[in-house]
């Protein structure tokens, strides 16, 4: 399975993950309203039957107002008639029933006042936690038309939660109903548990699916990496093994045999393509190493101009380049304690890609000085140069500097190989370059 098609697949499980996540939060949101409605209904259930009680004490008060009082024998007069089979009320217990009659013969001489029945409401909701706006309506509810609000206004809230009608009289022409407007707050506070944890899984889903698509991402790139990796490496062993194939194949003709100039010239090249073989397999398995941080210095004292002497050597004999290498000693003594293959093929790297990144005549200027208990080398060549955007990422692995010029082959590790042997031998380098004009690249090593 191609990675694309596991990013469709992620994508696709994500997008269903998240339709899940927004479906329970949703079912929970409308769980969480219809309680809220129940228990608005109880509230307000609860402000009547209080309000209910104060004016029935009132009534109760009004009656025996006098110190004797003669109750007079029932008749007609004094009598009010209930017929409980009009009520319509959905409550059958006998205290809703009763609540009722109370009320209707109560509200005779002290009917219901919704301003008291407000602020009785929001004491009761204040006790419950409860912090919203509200209102109270008398509702006809043979029509749904509104006869009385407790407040003064209209309701154009995007939510609001209503309770039902509470029937408070026999005939059914009035009840009252309690709105809370605007209960976010109540509503997200009691979601807050599972708000939370769907947001803390939907950021991690959503970051999970991001570093799987970057992950996918750096593995494409690595595996197209690793195929021009090796690619390049193999262009790169094959020449040395190539010129060292051709060279062995002369040295077995009679004419070659016979030609002792032209044997011991077969033979030099030989030997540096042999050497150029082995640094390149040392380089490859050094920074392996250094990755593993099994890289081990051998150090012992060497003579820098002798080293750079058979550096200059080996490479005027190019094939291709007219190649001119000059050296500049300041100072007599050059002795460094350092690993002697490591550190040539340090410079060996400089030097290969002064003539790799140059034009047919190649100038090379290498010198040397002593500053205090340091070496400083300096390395310049007349080559292509270093663009400025591309000079602060030249020594990172896998970076080059000329990757639109195809007919130049490389991998981007040596001048990586450069500043890791540098820098473990306690030293420095740096760079400075001109397109157009060429480089120079600066090496400071500890005596």
């Amino acid at each position: 399975m191609s990675p694309k098609h596991i990013s469709y697949i992620a994508g696709i499980c994500l997008l269903l993950i998240m339709a899940t996540q927004g479906y329970l939060v949703y079912d929970y949101f409308k769980t969480t309203d219809f309680a809220l409605t129940r228990e608005t209904d109880d509230i307000l259930l609860s402000s009547f039957r209080k309000d209910l009680t104060y004016r029935n004490k009132a009534f109760e008060k009004s009656r025996h107002e006098d110190t004797i009082t003669i109750i007079p024998p029932p008749n007609n007069k004094n009598t009010i008639k209930v017929d409980l089979r009009k009520s319509k009320s959905k409550e059958k217990s006998v205290i809703g029933q009763l609540d009722l009659v109370i009320n209707t013969v109560v509200s005779t001489n002290f009917p219901i006042n919704l301003r008291n029945l407000d602020s009785i409401t929001g004491t009761i909701l204040a006790s419950r936690q409860i912090h919203s706006a509200y209102i109270i309506n008398l509702v006809d509810p043979t029509n749904n038309q509104v006869l009385q609000q407790s407040k003064k206004g209209t309701i154009g809230s995007f939510l609001v939660v209503p309770s039902k009608l509470l029937q408070i009289d026999l005939e059914n022409k009035k009840s009252l109903q309690l709105i809370l407007v605007n209960p976010f707050g109540i509503i997200i506070k009691r979601m807050g548990l599972l708000l939370l944890s769907s947001l803390v899984l939907s950021v991690i889903c959503l970051f999970a699916f991001r570093f799987l698509l970057i992950t996918l991402a750096q593995q494409k790139k690595l595996v197209a990496f690793k195929n021009e990796f090796l690619g390049t490496i193999a262009h790169e062993l094959k020449r040395p093994v190539a010129s060292l194939t051709v060279n062995l194949d002369c040295m077995t003709m009679q004419a070659f045999a016979d030609d002792k100039a032209k044997r011991e010239l077969l033979v030099s090249k030989s030997i540096n393509a042999t050497t150029e073989l082995n640094d390149t397999i040392r380089m490859i398995v050094a920074l392996a190493k250094v990755e593993e941080g099994l890289l081990v210095l051998n150090k012992q004292q060497i003579d820098l101009r002798q080293l750079f002497e058979e550096l200059k050597t080996r490479f005027v004999n190019n094939a291709y380049k007219g190649v001119v290498i000059q050296t500049a000693y300041e100072t007599e003594e050059l002795m460094l304690l350092a690993d002697v293959q490591l550190l040539s093929q340090c410079f060996a790297n400089l030097i290969d890609n002064a003539i790799k990144y140059s034009d047919n005549e190649v100038q090379i200027t290498i010198t040397l000085r002593k500053e205090a208990n340091r070496i400083a080398i300096w390395i310049k060549d007349n080559g292509f140069g270093i663009s400025p955007e591309k000079l602060p990422s030249i020594f990172e692995k896998y970076s080059r500097a000329h990757t639109n010029n195809t007919k130049i082959n490389g991998y981007g590790i040596g001048l990586n190989y450069v500043k890791t042997i540098v820098e473990k031998h306690k030293g420095e380098v740096s760079v400075q370059s001109k397109v157009g004009v060429g480089s120079e690249f600066i090496i400071k090593l500890v005596n």
